[in-house]
């Protein structure tokens, strides 16, 4: 028998009484949880019949020469791979990661994407779109950093890098080429293994997800102009202590930037979300994902309110073996969405949720708990499917496979854009 601590029993006791008391609609529990070509959330946007959405979804065509495979309708394409140049400027770079999309004032947009490569190798990227989608320019937005994971898009249209390793911090650059006010270190939002950031709009509090077993949920607040110096240097650290009705007690972090203990040690009352990694805002609402027990959270912070948008952990009950062969069933049948990682949303606010091995597929979320796959990788068995972002009308799709069908950090990424066969 293994001897929990006093603060481990705690938040397990915390996080088994949220599992019980959130609503069942809310939950996804049980046989509802699977990915299955069913369920009637039905929220399509006729305003846009181009937006890739949840009921434009139907069964995966086989893979195509890249290994991708899409529902009938749609079509694939490869715009970027690891070490080639894309529009003849810029070489892509390696195991690439967290991306989001900025909007252009001529119509356009810019896909930023992470780079997690260790030893001061990492960094960020960036792809520039004309208003019909085809790629002008590419160019670094960030150089000599270390594992930059994900990250999250400011209200001042900025991209917050984040590094993933022990002594992580966060860089906030500019997805404008050759912007010479950026990029800075951000090192008062922590020093973790830093996951994911996701800004509320409303509030400019920025909330952060930390990829460790002993990780934490936390948010920065400032009351100064967004974006200043002054809101970096005046603001607050504070991590999350769940309490048994869902509500949330934020607790001020002494020292962030950890120069003698870890925050985690710092914060003994602190709740642990074990692995927590992908995070987006949409709609007053902050998602977030754990890898460790399959779930998709979601924070309501106008009424300070945790619960579970999706529990995929009951379809990995190994206890009985008649619950292991169903499993095993669905799982061979593709139907589980397993260890969710990175998170985006569409248009219509329908969760896009990545998976970090499983079966390899990005899957659309309903509010029953209902997942959906869109895409899937085929022969990328060494990879990860990293950085989903929409073009600014959700009209198309960008995500890559972190090292590709190779395998390699280096030079295996490869760089996908989909959207509807017109």
């Amino acid at each position: 028998m293994i001897k929990k601590s006093r603060r481990e029993f705690l938040r397990d006791a915390s996080l088994g009484c949220l599992s019980l008391s959130v609503a069942p609609y809310l939950i996804g529990v049980n046989k509802e949880v699977s990915a299955e070509v069913r369920g009637n959330f039905n929220k399509h946007s006729f305003l846009n019949p181009n937006l890739i959405s949840w009921n434009d979804i139907g069964p995966l065509k086989d893979s195509n020469e890249f290994g991708v495979m899409v529902p009938e309708g749609m079509e694939c394409k490869l715009i970027a791979k690891s070490g080639e140049k894309i529009s003849n400027t810029y070489n892509w770079h390696g195991s690439p990661d967290g991306a989001s999309i900025f909007s252009t004032d001529d119509g356009g947009w810019i896909y930023v994407s992470n780079s997690e490569l260790w030893d001061n190798k990492g960094g960020a990227g960036a792809i520039k779109f004309n208003r019909s989608g085809e790629i002008e320019d590419s160019y670094s937005i960030l150089l000599n950093t270390s594992r930059n994971c994900s990250g999250g898009v400011t209200p001042w249209s900025t991209w917050l890098s984040c590094e993933e390793h022990d002594r992580g911090i966060i860089w906030e650059t500019s997805p404008i080429k050759n912007n010479p006010n950026y990029p800075k270190k951000r090192e008062m939002l922590g020093v973790f293994k830093h996951e994911g950031v996701a800004v509320d709009p409303i509030s400019n509090y920025i909330y952060m997800t930390n990829d460790d077993m002993s990780g934490l949920f936390f948010r920065f607040v400032s009351n100064k102009k967004p974006g200043s110096e002054e809101f970096y240097l005046d603001g607050e650290l504070q991590a999350a202590e769940l309490n048994y009705d869902g509500t949330l007690n934020w607790i001020k972090v002494p020292d962030p930037y950890a120069k003698k203990d870890t925050i985690s040690d710092q914060l003994p009352e602190a709740t642990i979300f074990k692995r927590g990694e992908g995070i987006a805002y949409y709609d007053r609402k902050i998602f977030f994902t754990t890898t460790y027990d399959h779930r998709v959270w979601v924070y309501e912070p106008e009424i300070n309110k945790l619960s579970i948008f999706y529990d995929g952990l009951g379809n990995i009950d190994n206890s009985n073996p008649i619950n292991w062969l169903k499993r095993w069933k669905r799982d061979n049948e593709g139907y589980t969405l397993k260890n969710p990682d990175q998170i985006t949303l569409n248009a219509d606010g329908y969760p896009l949720v990545a998976e970090d091995g499983g079966n390899m597929e990005l899957c659309f979320l309903d509010k029953s708990g209902f997942a959906k796959p869109l895409i899937r990788l085929d022969g990328h068995w060494l990879s990860e499917i990293t950085g989903p972002a929409f073009s600014p009308d959700g009209s198309r799709l960008y995500f890559s496979s972190q090292r590709g069908i190779t395998g390699s950090r280096i030079s295996g990424g490869m760089t996908f854009e989909i959207k509807k066969i017109i």
